[in-house]
Formats: structure tokens, sequence, C-alpha cells
């Protein structure tokens, strides 16, 4: 017993240089480096580590230093030899001019042992410049003109009173009559969405290859129909935070979740990667957001979210007096 105990200590002394050689290293780059106000910028992490070794996802936060996280993706890993590197993307906006530092981000790593350590990314500088004026622009400083008086006598002060009069009685007429008749009930959220989807189909992206518009307008669709049929603010959040969200639903189905983060990462791909994927791939990810669709529509409320509010109410009858 205790000679085997010695052999895997000695293992393990002998094993340590080796990892300790091969410590795991992290690179990081943002593109472009020279931007102007609310661009998107492309935040590139590259964490290299032993085979053995694992690695928590990088501490994206929502806000990092002046600079705003909107999407962060993980890519598929590669694996070298004895080494494995983990790939991660993030699309950045910044609204301060001026040089602008990216702070460091930290890295969790374990080690062959399970015990936790920590890297991080050097700091980065990007430049965010102002939005150059346009060709129509004139400046927002004007030349002061002379007080225009009123006369009295003039005849378009008595046009000027009749158009006002003939506008206050439309508004008057058709604010009444919405009172009467009440404003048309909301389209249910999944029939929303169906259309929209179709309607999206029929664009000719797919075509032409406009892939990146194809997966916006299909990632604002699934967004949308999220946060006006369940009230999960889906449209300013990112992935990671959306699909945080939606497991807190414990009615919507395991299978739509992994349908719903499938199709949002492939779209993250599409959109800050660059990667572009053939159209049949496009038209399964387009039916996978008509199946997410018809497997939840059944889960939303009798009746949509201000339905209540936008129904009709009977005018109230005045209590009579009954005569004798």
């Amino acid at each position: 017993m205790k000679t085997t105990l010695f052999q895997i200590a000695l293992a393990v002394v002998l094993c340590a240089p080796l990892y300790a050689d091969a410590a795991p290293s992290v690179r990081a780059a943002i593109t472009p480096s020279t931007a102007k106000l609310g661009d998107v910028l492309k935040l590139t992490l590259d964490v290299t580590y032993p085979n053995g070794f694992s690695i928590d996802a990088p501490d994206l936060q929502k806000d990092l230093g002046t600079f705003e996280t909107r999407t962060s993706t993980a890519l598929p890993a590669e694996v070298q030899g004895g080494q494995t590197t983990a790939h991660f993307v993030a699309a950045l906006q910044n609204f301060t001019t001026g040089q602008q530092l990216l702070p460091p981000i930290a890295v969790t790593y374990r080690d062959i042992q399970g015990q936790p350590h920590r890297i991080q990314t050097p700091p980065l500088t990007v430049t965010i410049g102002e939005v150059p004026a346009g060709p129509n622009d004139k400046g927002d400083i004007r030349g002061i003109k002379g007080v225009v008086g009123p006369v009295a006598a003039s005849p378009w002060w008595w046009v000027l009173l009749a158009v006002f009069l003939a506008a206050a009685g439309v508004f008057l007429w058709t604010k009444r009559r919405r009172q009467i008749t009440g404003p048309p009930p909301p389209v249910p959220a999944d029939q929303a969405a169906l259309e929209a989807l179709q309607r999206l189909r029929a664009t000719g992206w797919l075509e032409s290859g406009k892939m990146k518009e194809f997966y916006s307008g299909l990632s604002d669709i699934v967004r949308t129909y999220l946060e006006h049929g369940f009230k999960i603010p889906a449209l300013e959040r990112t992935t990671a935070e959306l699909m945080r969200d939606v497991r807190r639903r414990a009615d919507l189905p395991s299978e739509t979740l992994v349908d719903l983060q499938t199709l949002l990462e492939s779209g993250d791909l599409v959109k800050f990667a660059k990667f572009r994927p053939e159209a049949s791939e496009a038209m399964n990810d387009h039916a996978l957001a008509l199946r997410i669709v018809d497997k939840t529509k059944a889960l939303l409320p009798a009746k949509p979210y201000g339905a209540e509010a936008a129904a009709p109410q009977a005018p109230k009858k005045k209590a009579g007096v009954k005569r004798p």
C-alpha cells in the first residue's frame, strides 16, 4: 500500500513540470482598432490549455468599462496534439469618443487536480471618433431672425382659425368613435410570428446570398415572439442572457430550449463571426423557427397581453325611475 501511494505521488511530481511548461494562455483582439460612435466591434478570445484541463466561459459582463456587450458566443474548440484551443467571440459597442480602454477579462481554468486558477487578457485600446456630418447637415447654429409679430387685420388668421377648429372637430369625433367601437383586437403573437416568417422567406435574401440580413430578420422574429407572447425581455438580451431567462420558464419543453439555443447561436455566428452557411442550412434554421412557434403556441395565454385593456366596454345604462 505504501509503495502504491509513493508511485502515485512520484508520477504527479514528474508530470507537474510538463503541465507547468504548457500553462494555459489567452489571446485577445478587438477589431477594428478605430471606429465611430455606436459601431459594432468584434472581440475574439482564444484560450489554449493542456488536455486534461478545463476552462469556464470568459466573464463577459454587460458593461466592460465604457464598452457594452451586445452578444457573446462560444465557437467550436480545436485540438492539436496535447493542447486544446477554445474560441469565443463577442460583439461590443462604445458611445464615448476618444481612446477607450477595454479592461482585462478574466478566464477561470482548472488543472488536472481540479484546482481553480485565473488568467487575464491584456487591456486593449480602441479609438472612438464622432460620426462625421453629412452633406446636408448645416450645423446647429443658425442666424438670428427678426421677430414676426401678429397682424390683426390679416385674413390668414381667420383661415388658420378655421383649420384649427376643423382639426379639433375631427380629433373629437375620432376619439368618440374609438370609445364606442373600441380598438381592433391585438394580433396573437404566434400568428404575427408565422406571418413575419413567411414574409422573410419571400424576400429572396437566401437566393441572393444575403445571409446576414436573413439571419438578423430570423433572430428578431423569434425574439419578438418570445417578448410579446411570453413577456420575456428578449430583444435587448444577449444569447446567454436570453437562454438564462427562458430556462426559468418551467412550462417550456426541453427540446424547444435546445432548438432555440441552436437557432440563436447560428444567427450569432453569421452576424458577428462572418460565418456563411449553405442555403439548405439556412432553410433548416427557418424551419426550426417555425417549429419553435408551433410547439409553444399552445402555451400562450388565452388572451394576448394587453387584450383586457383593448377590449371595448359596453356603455353603462342609466338608472331610471320606475313609475307606478
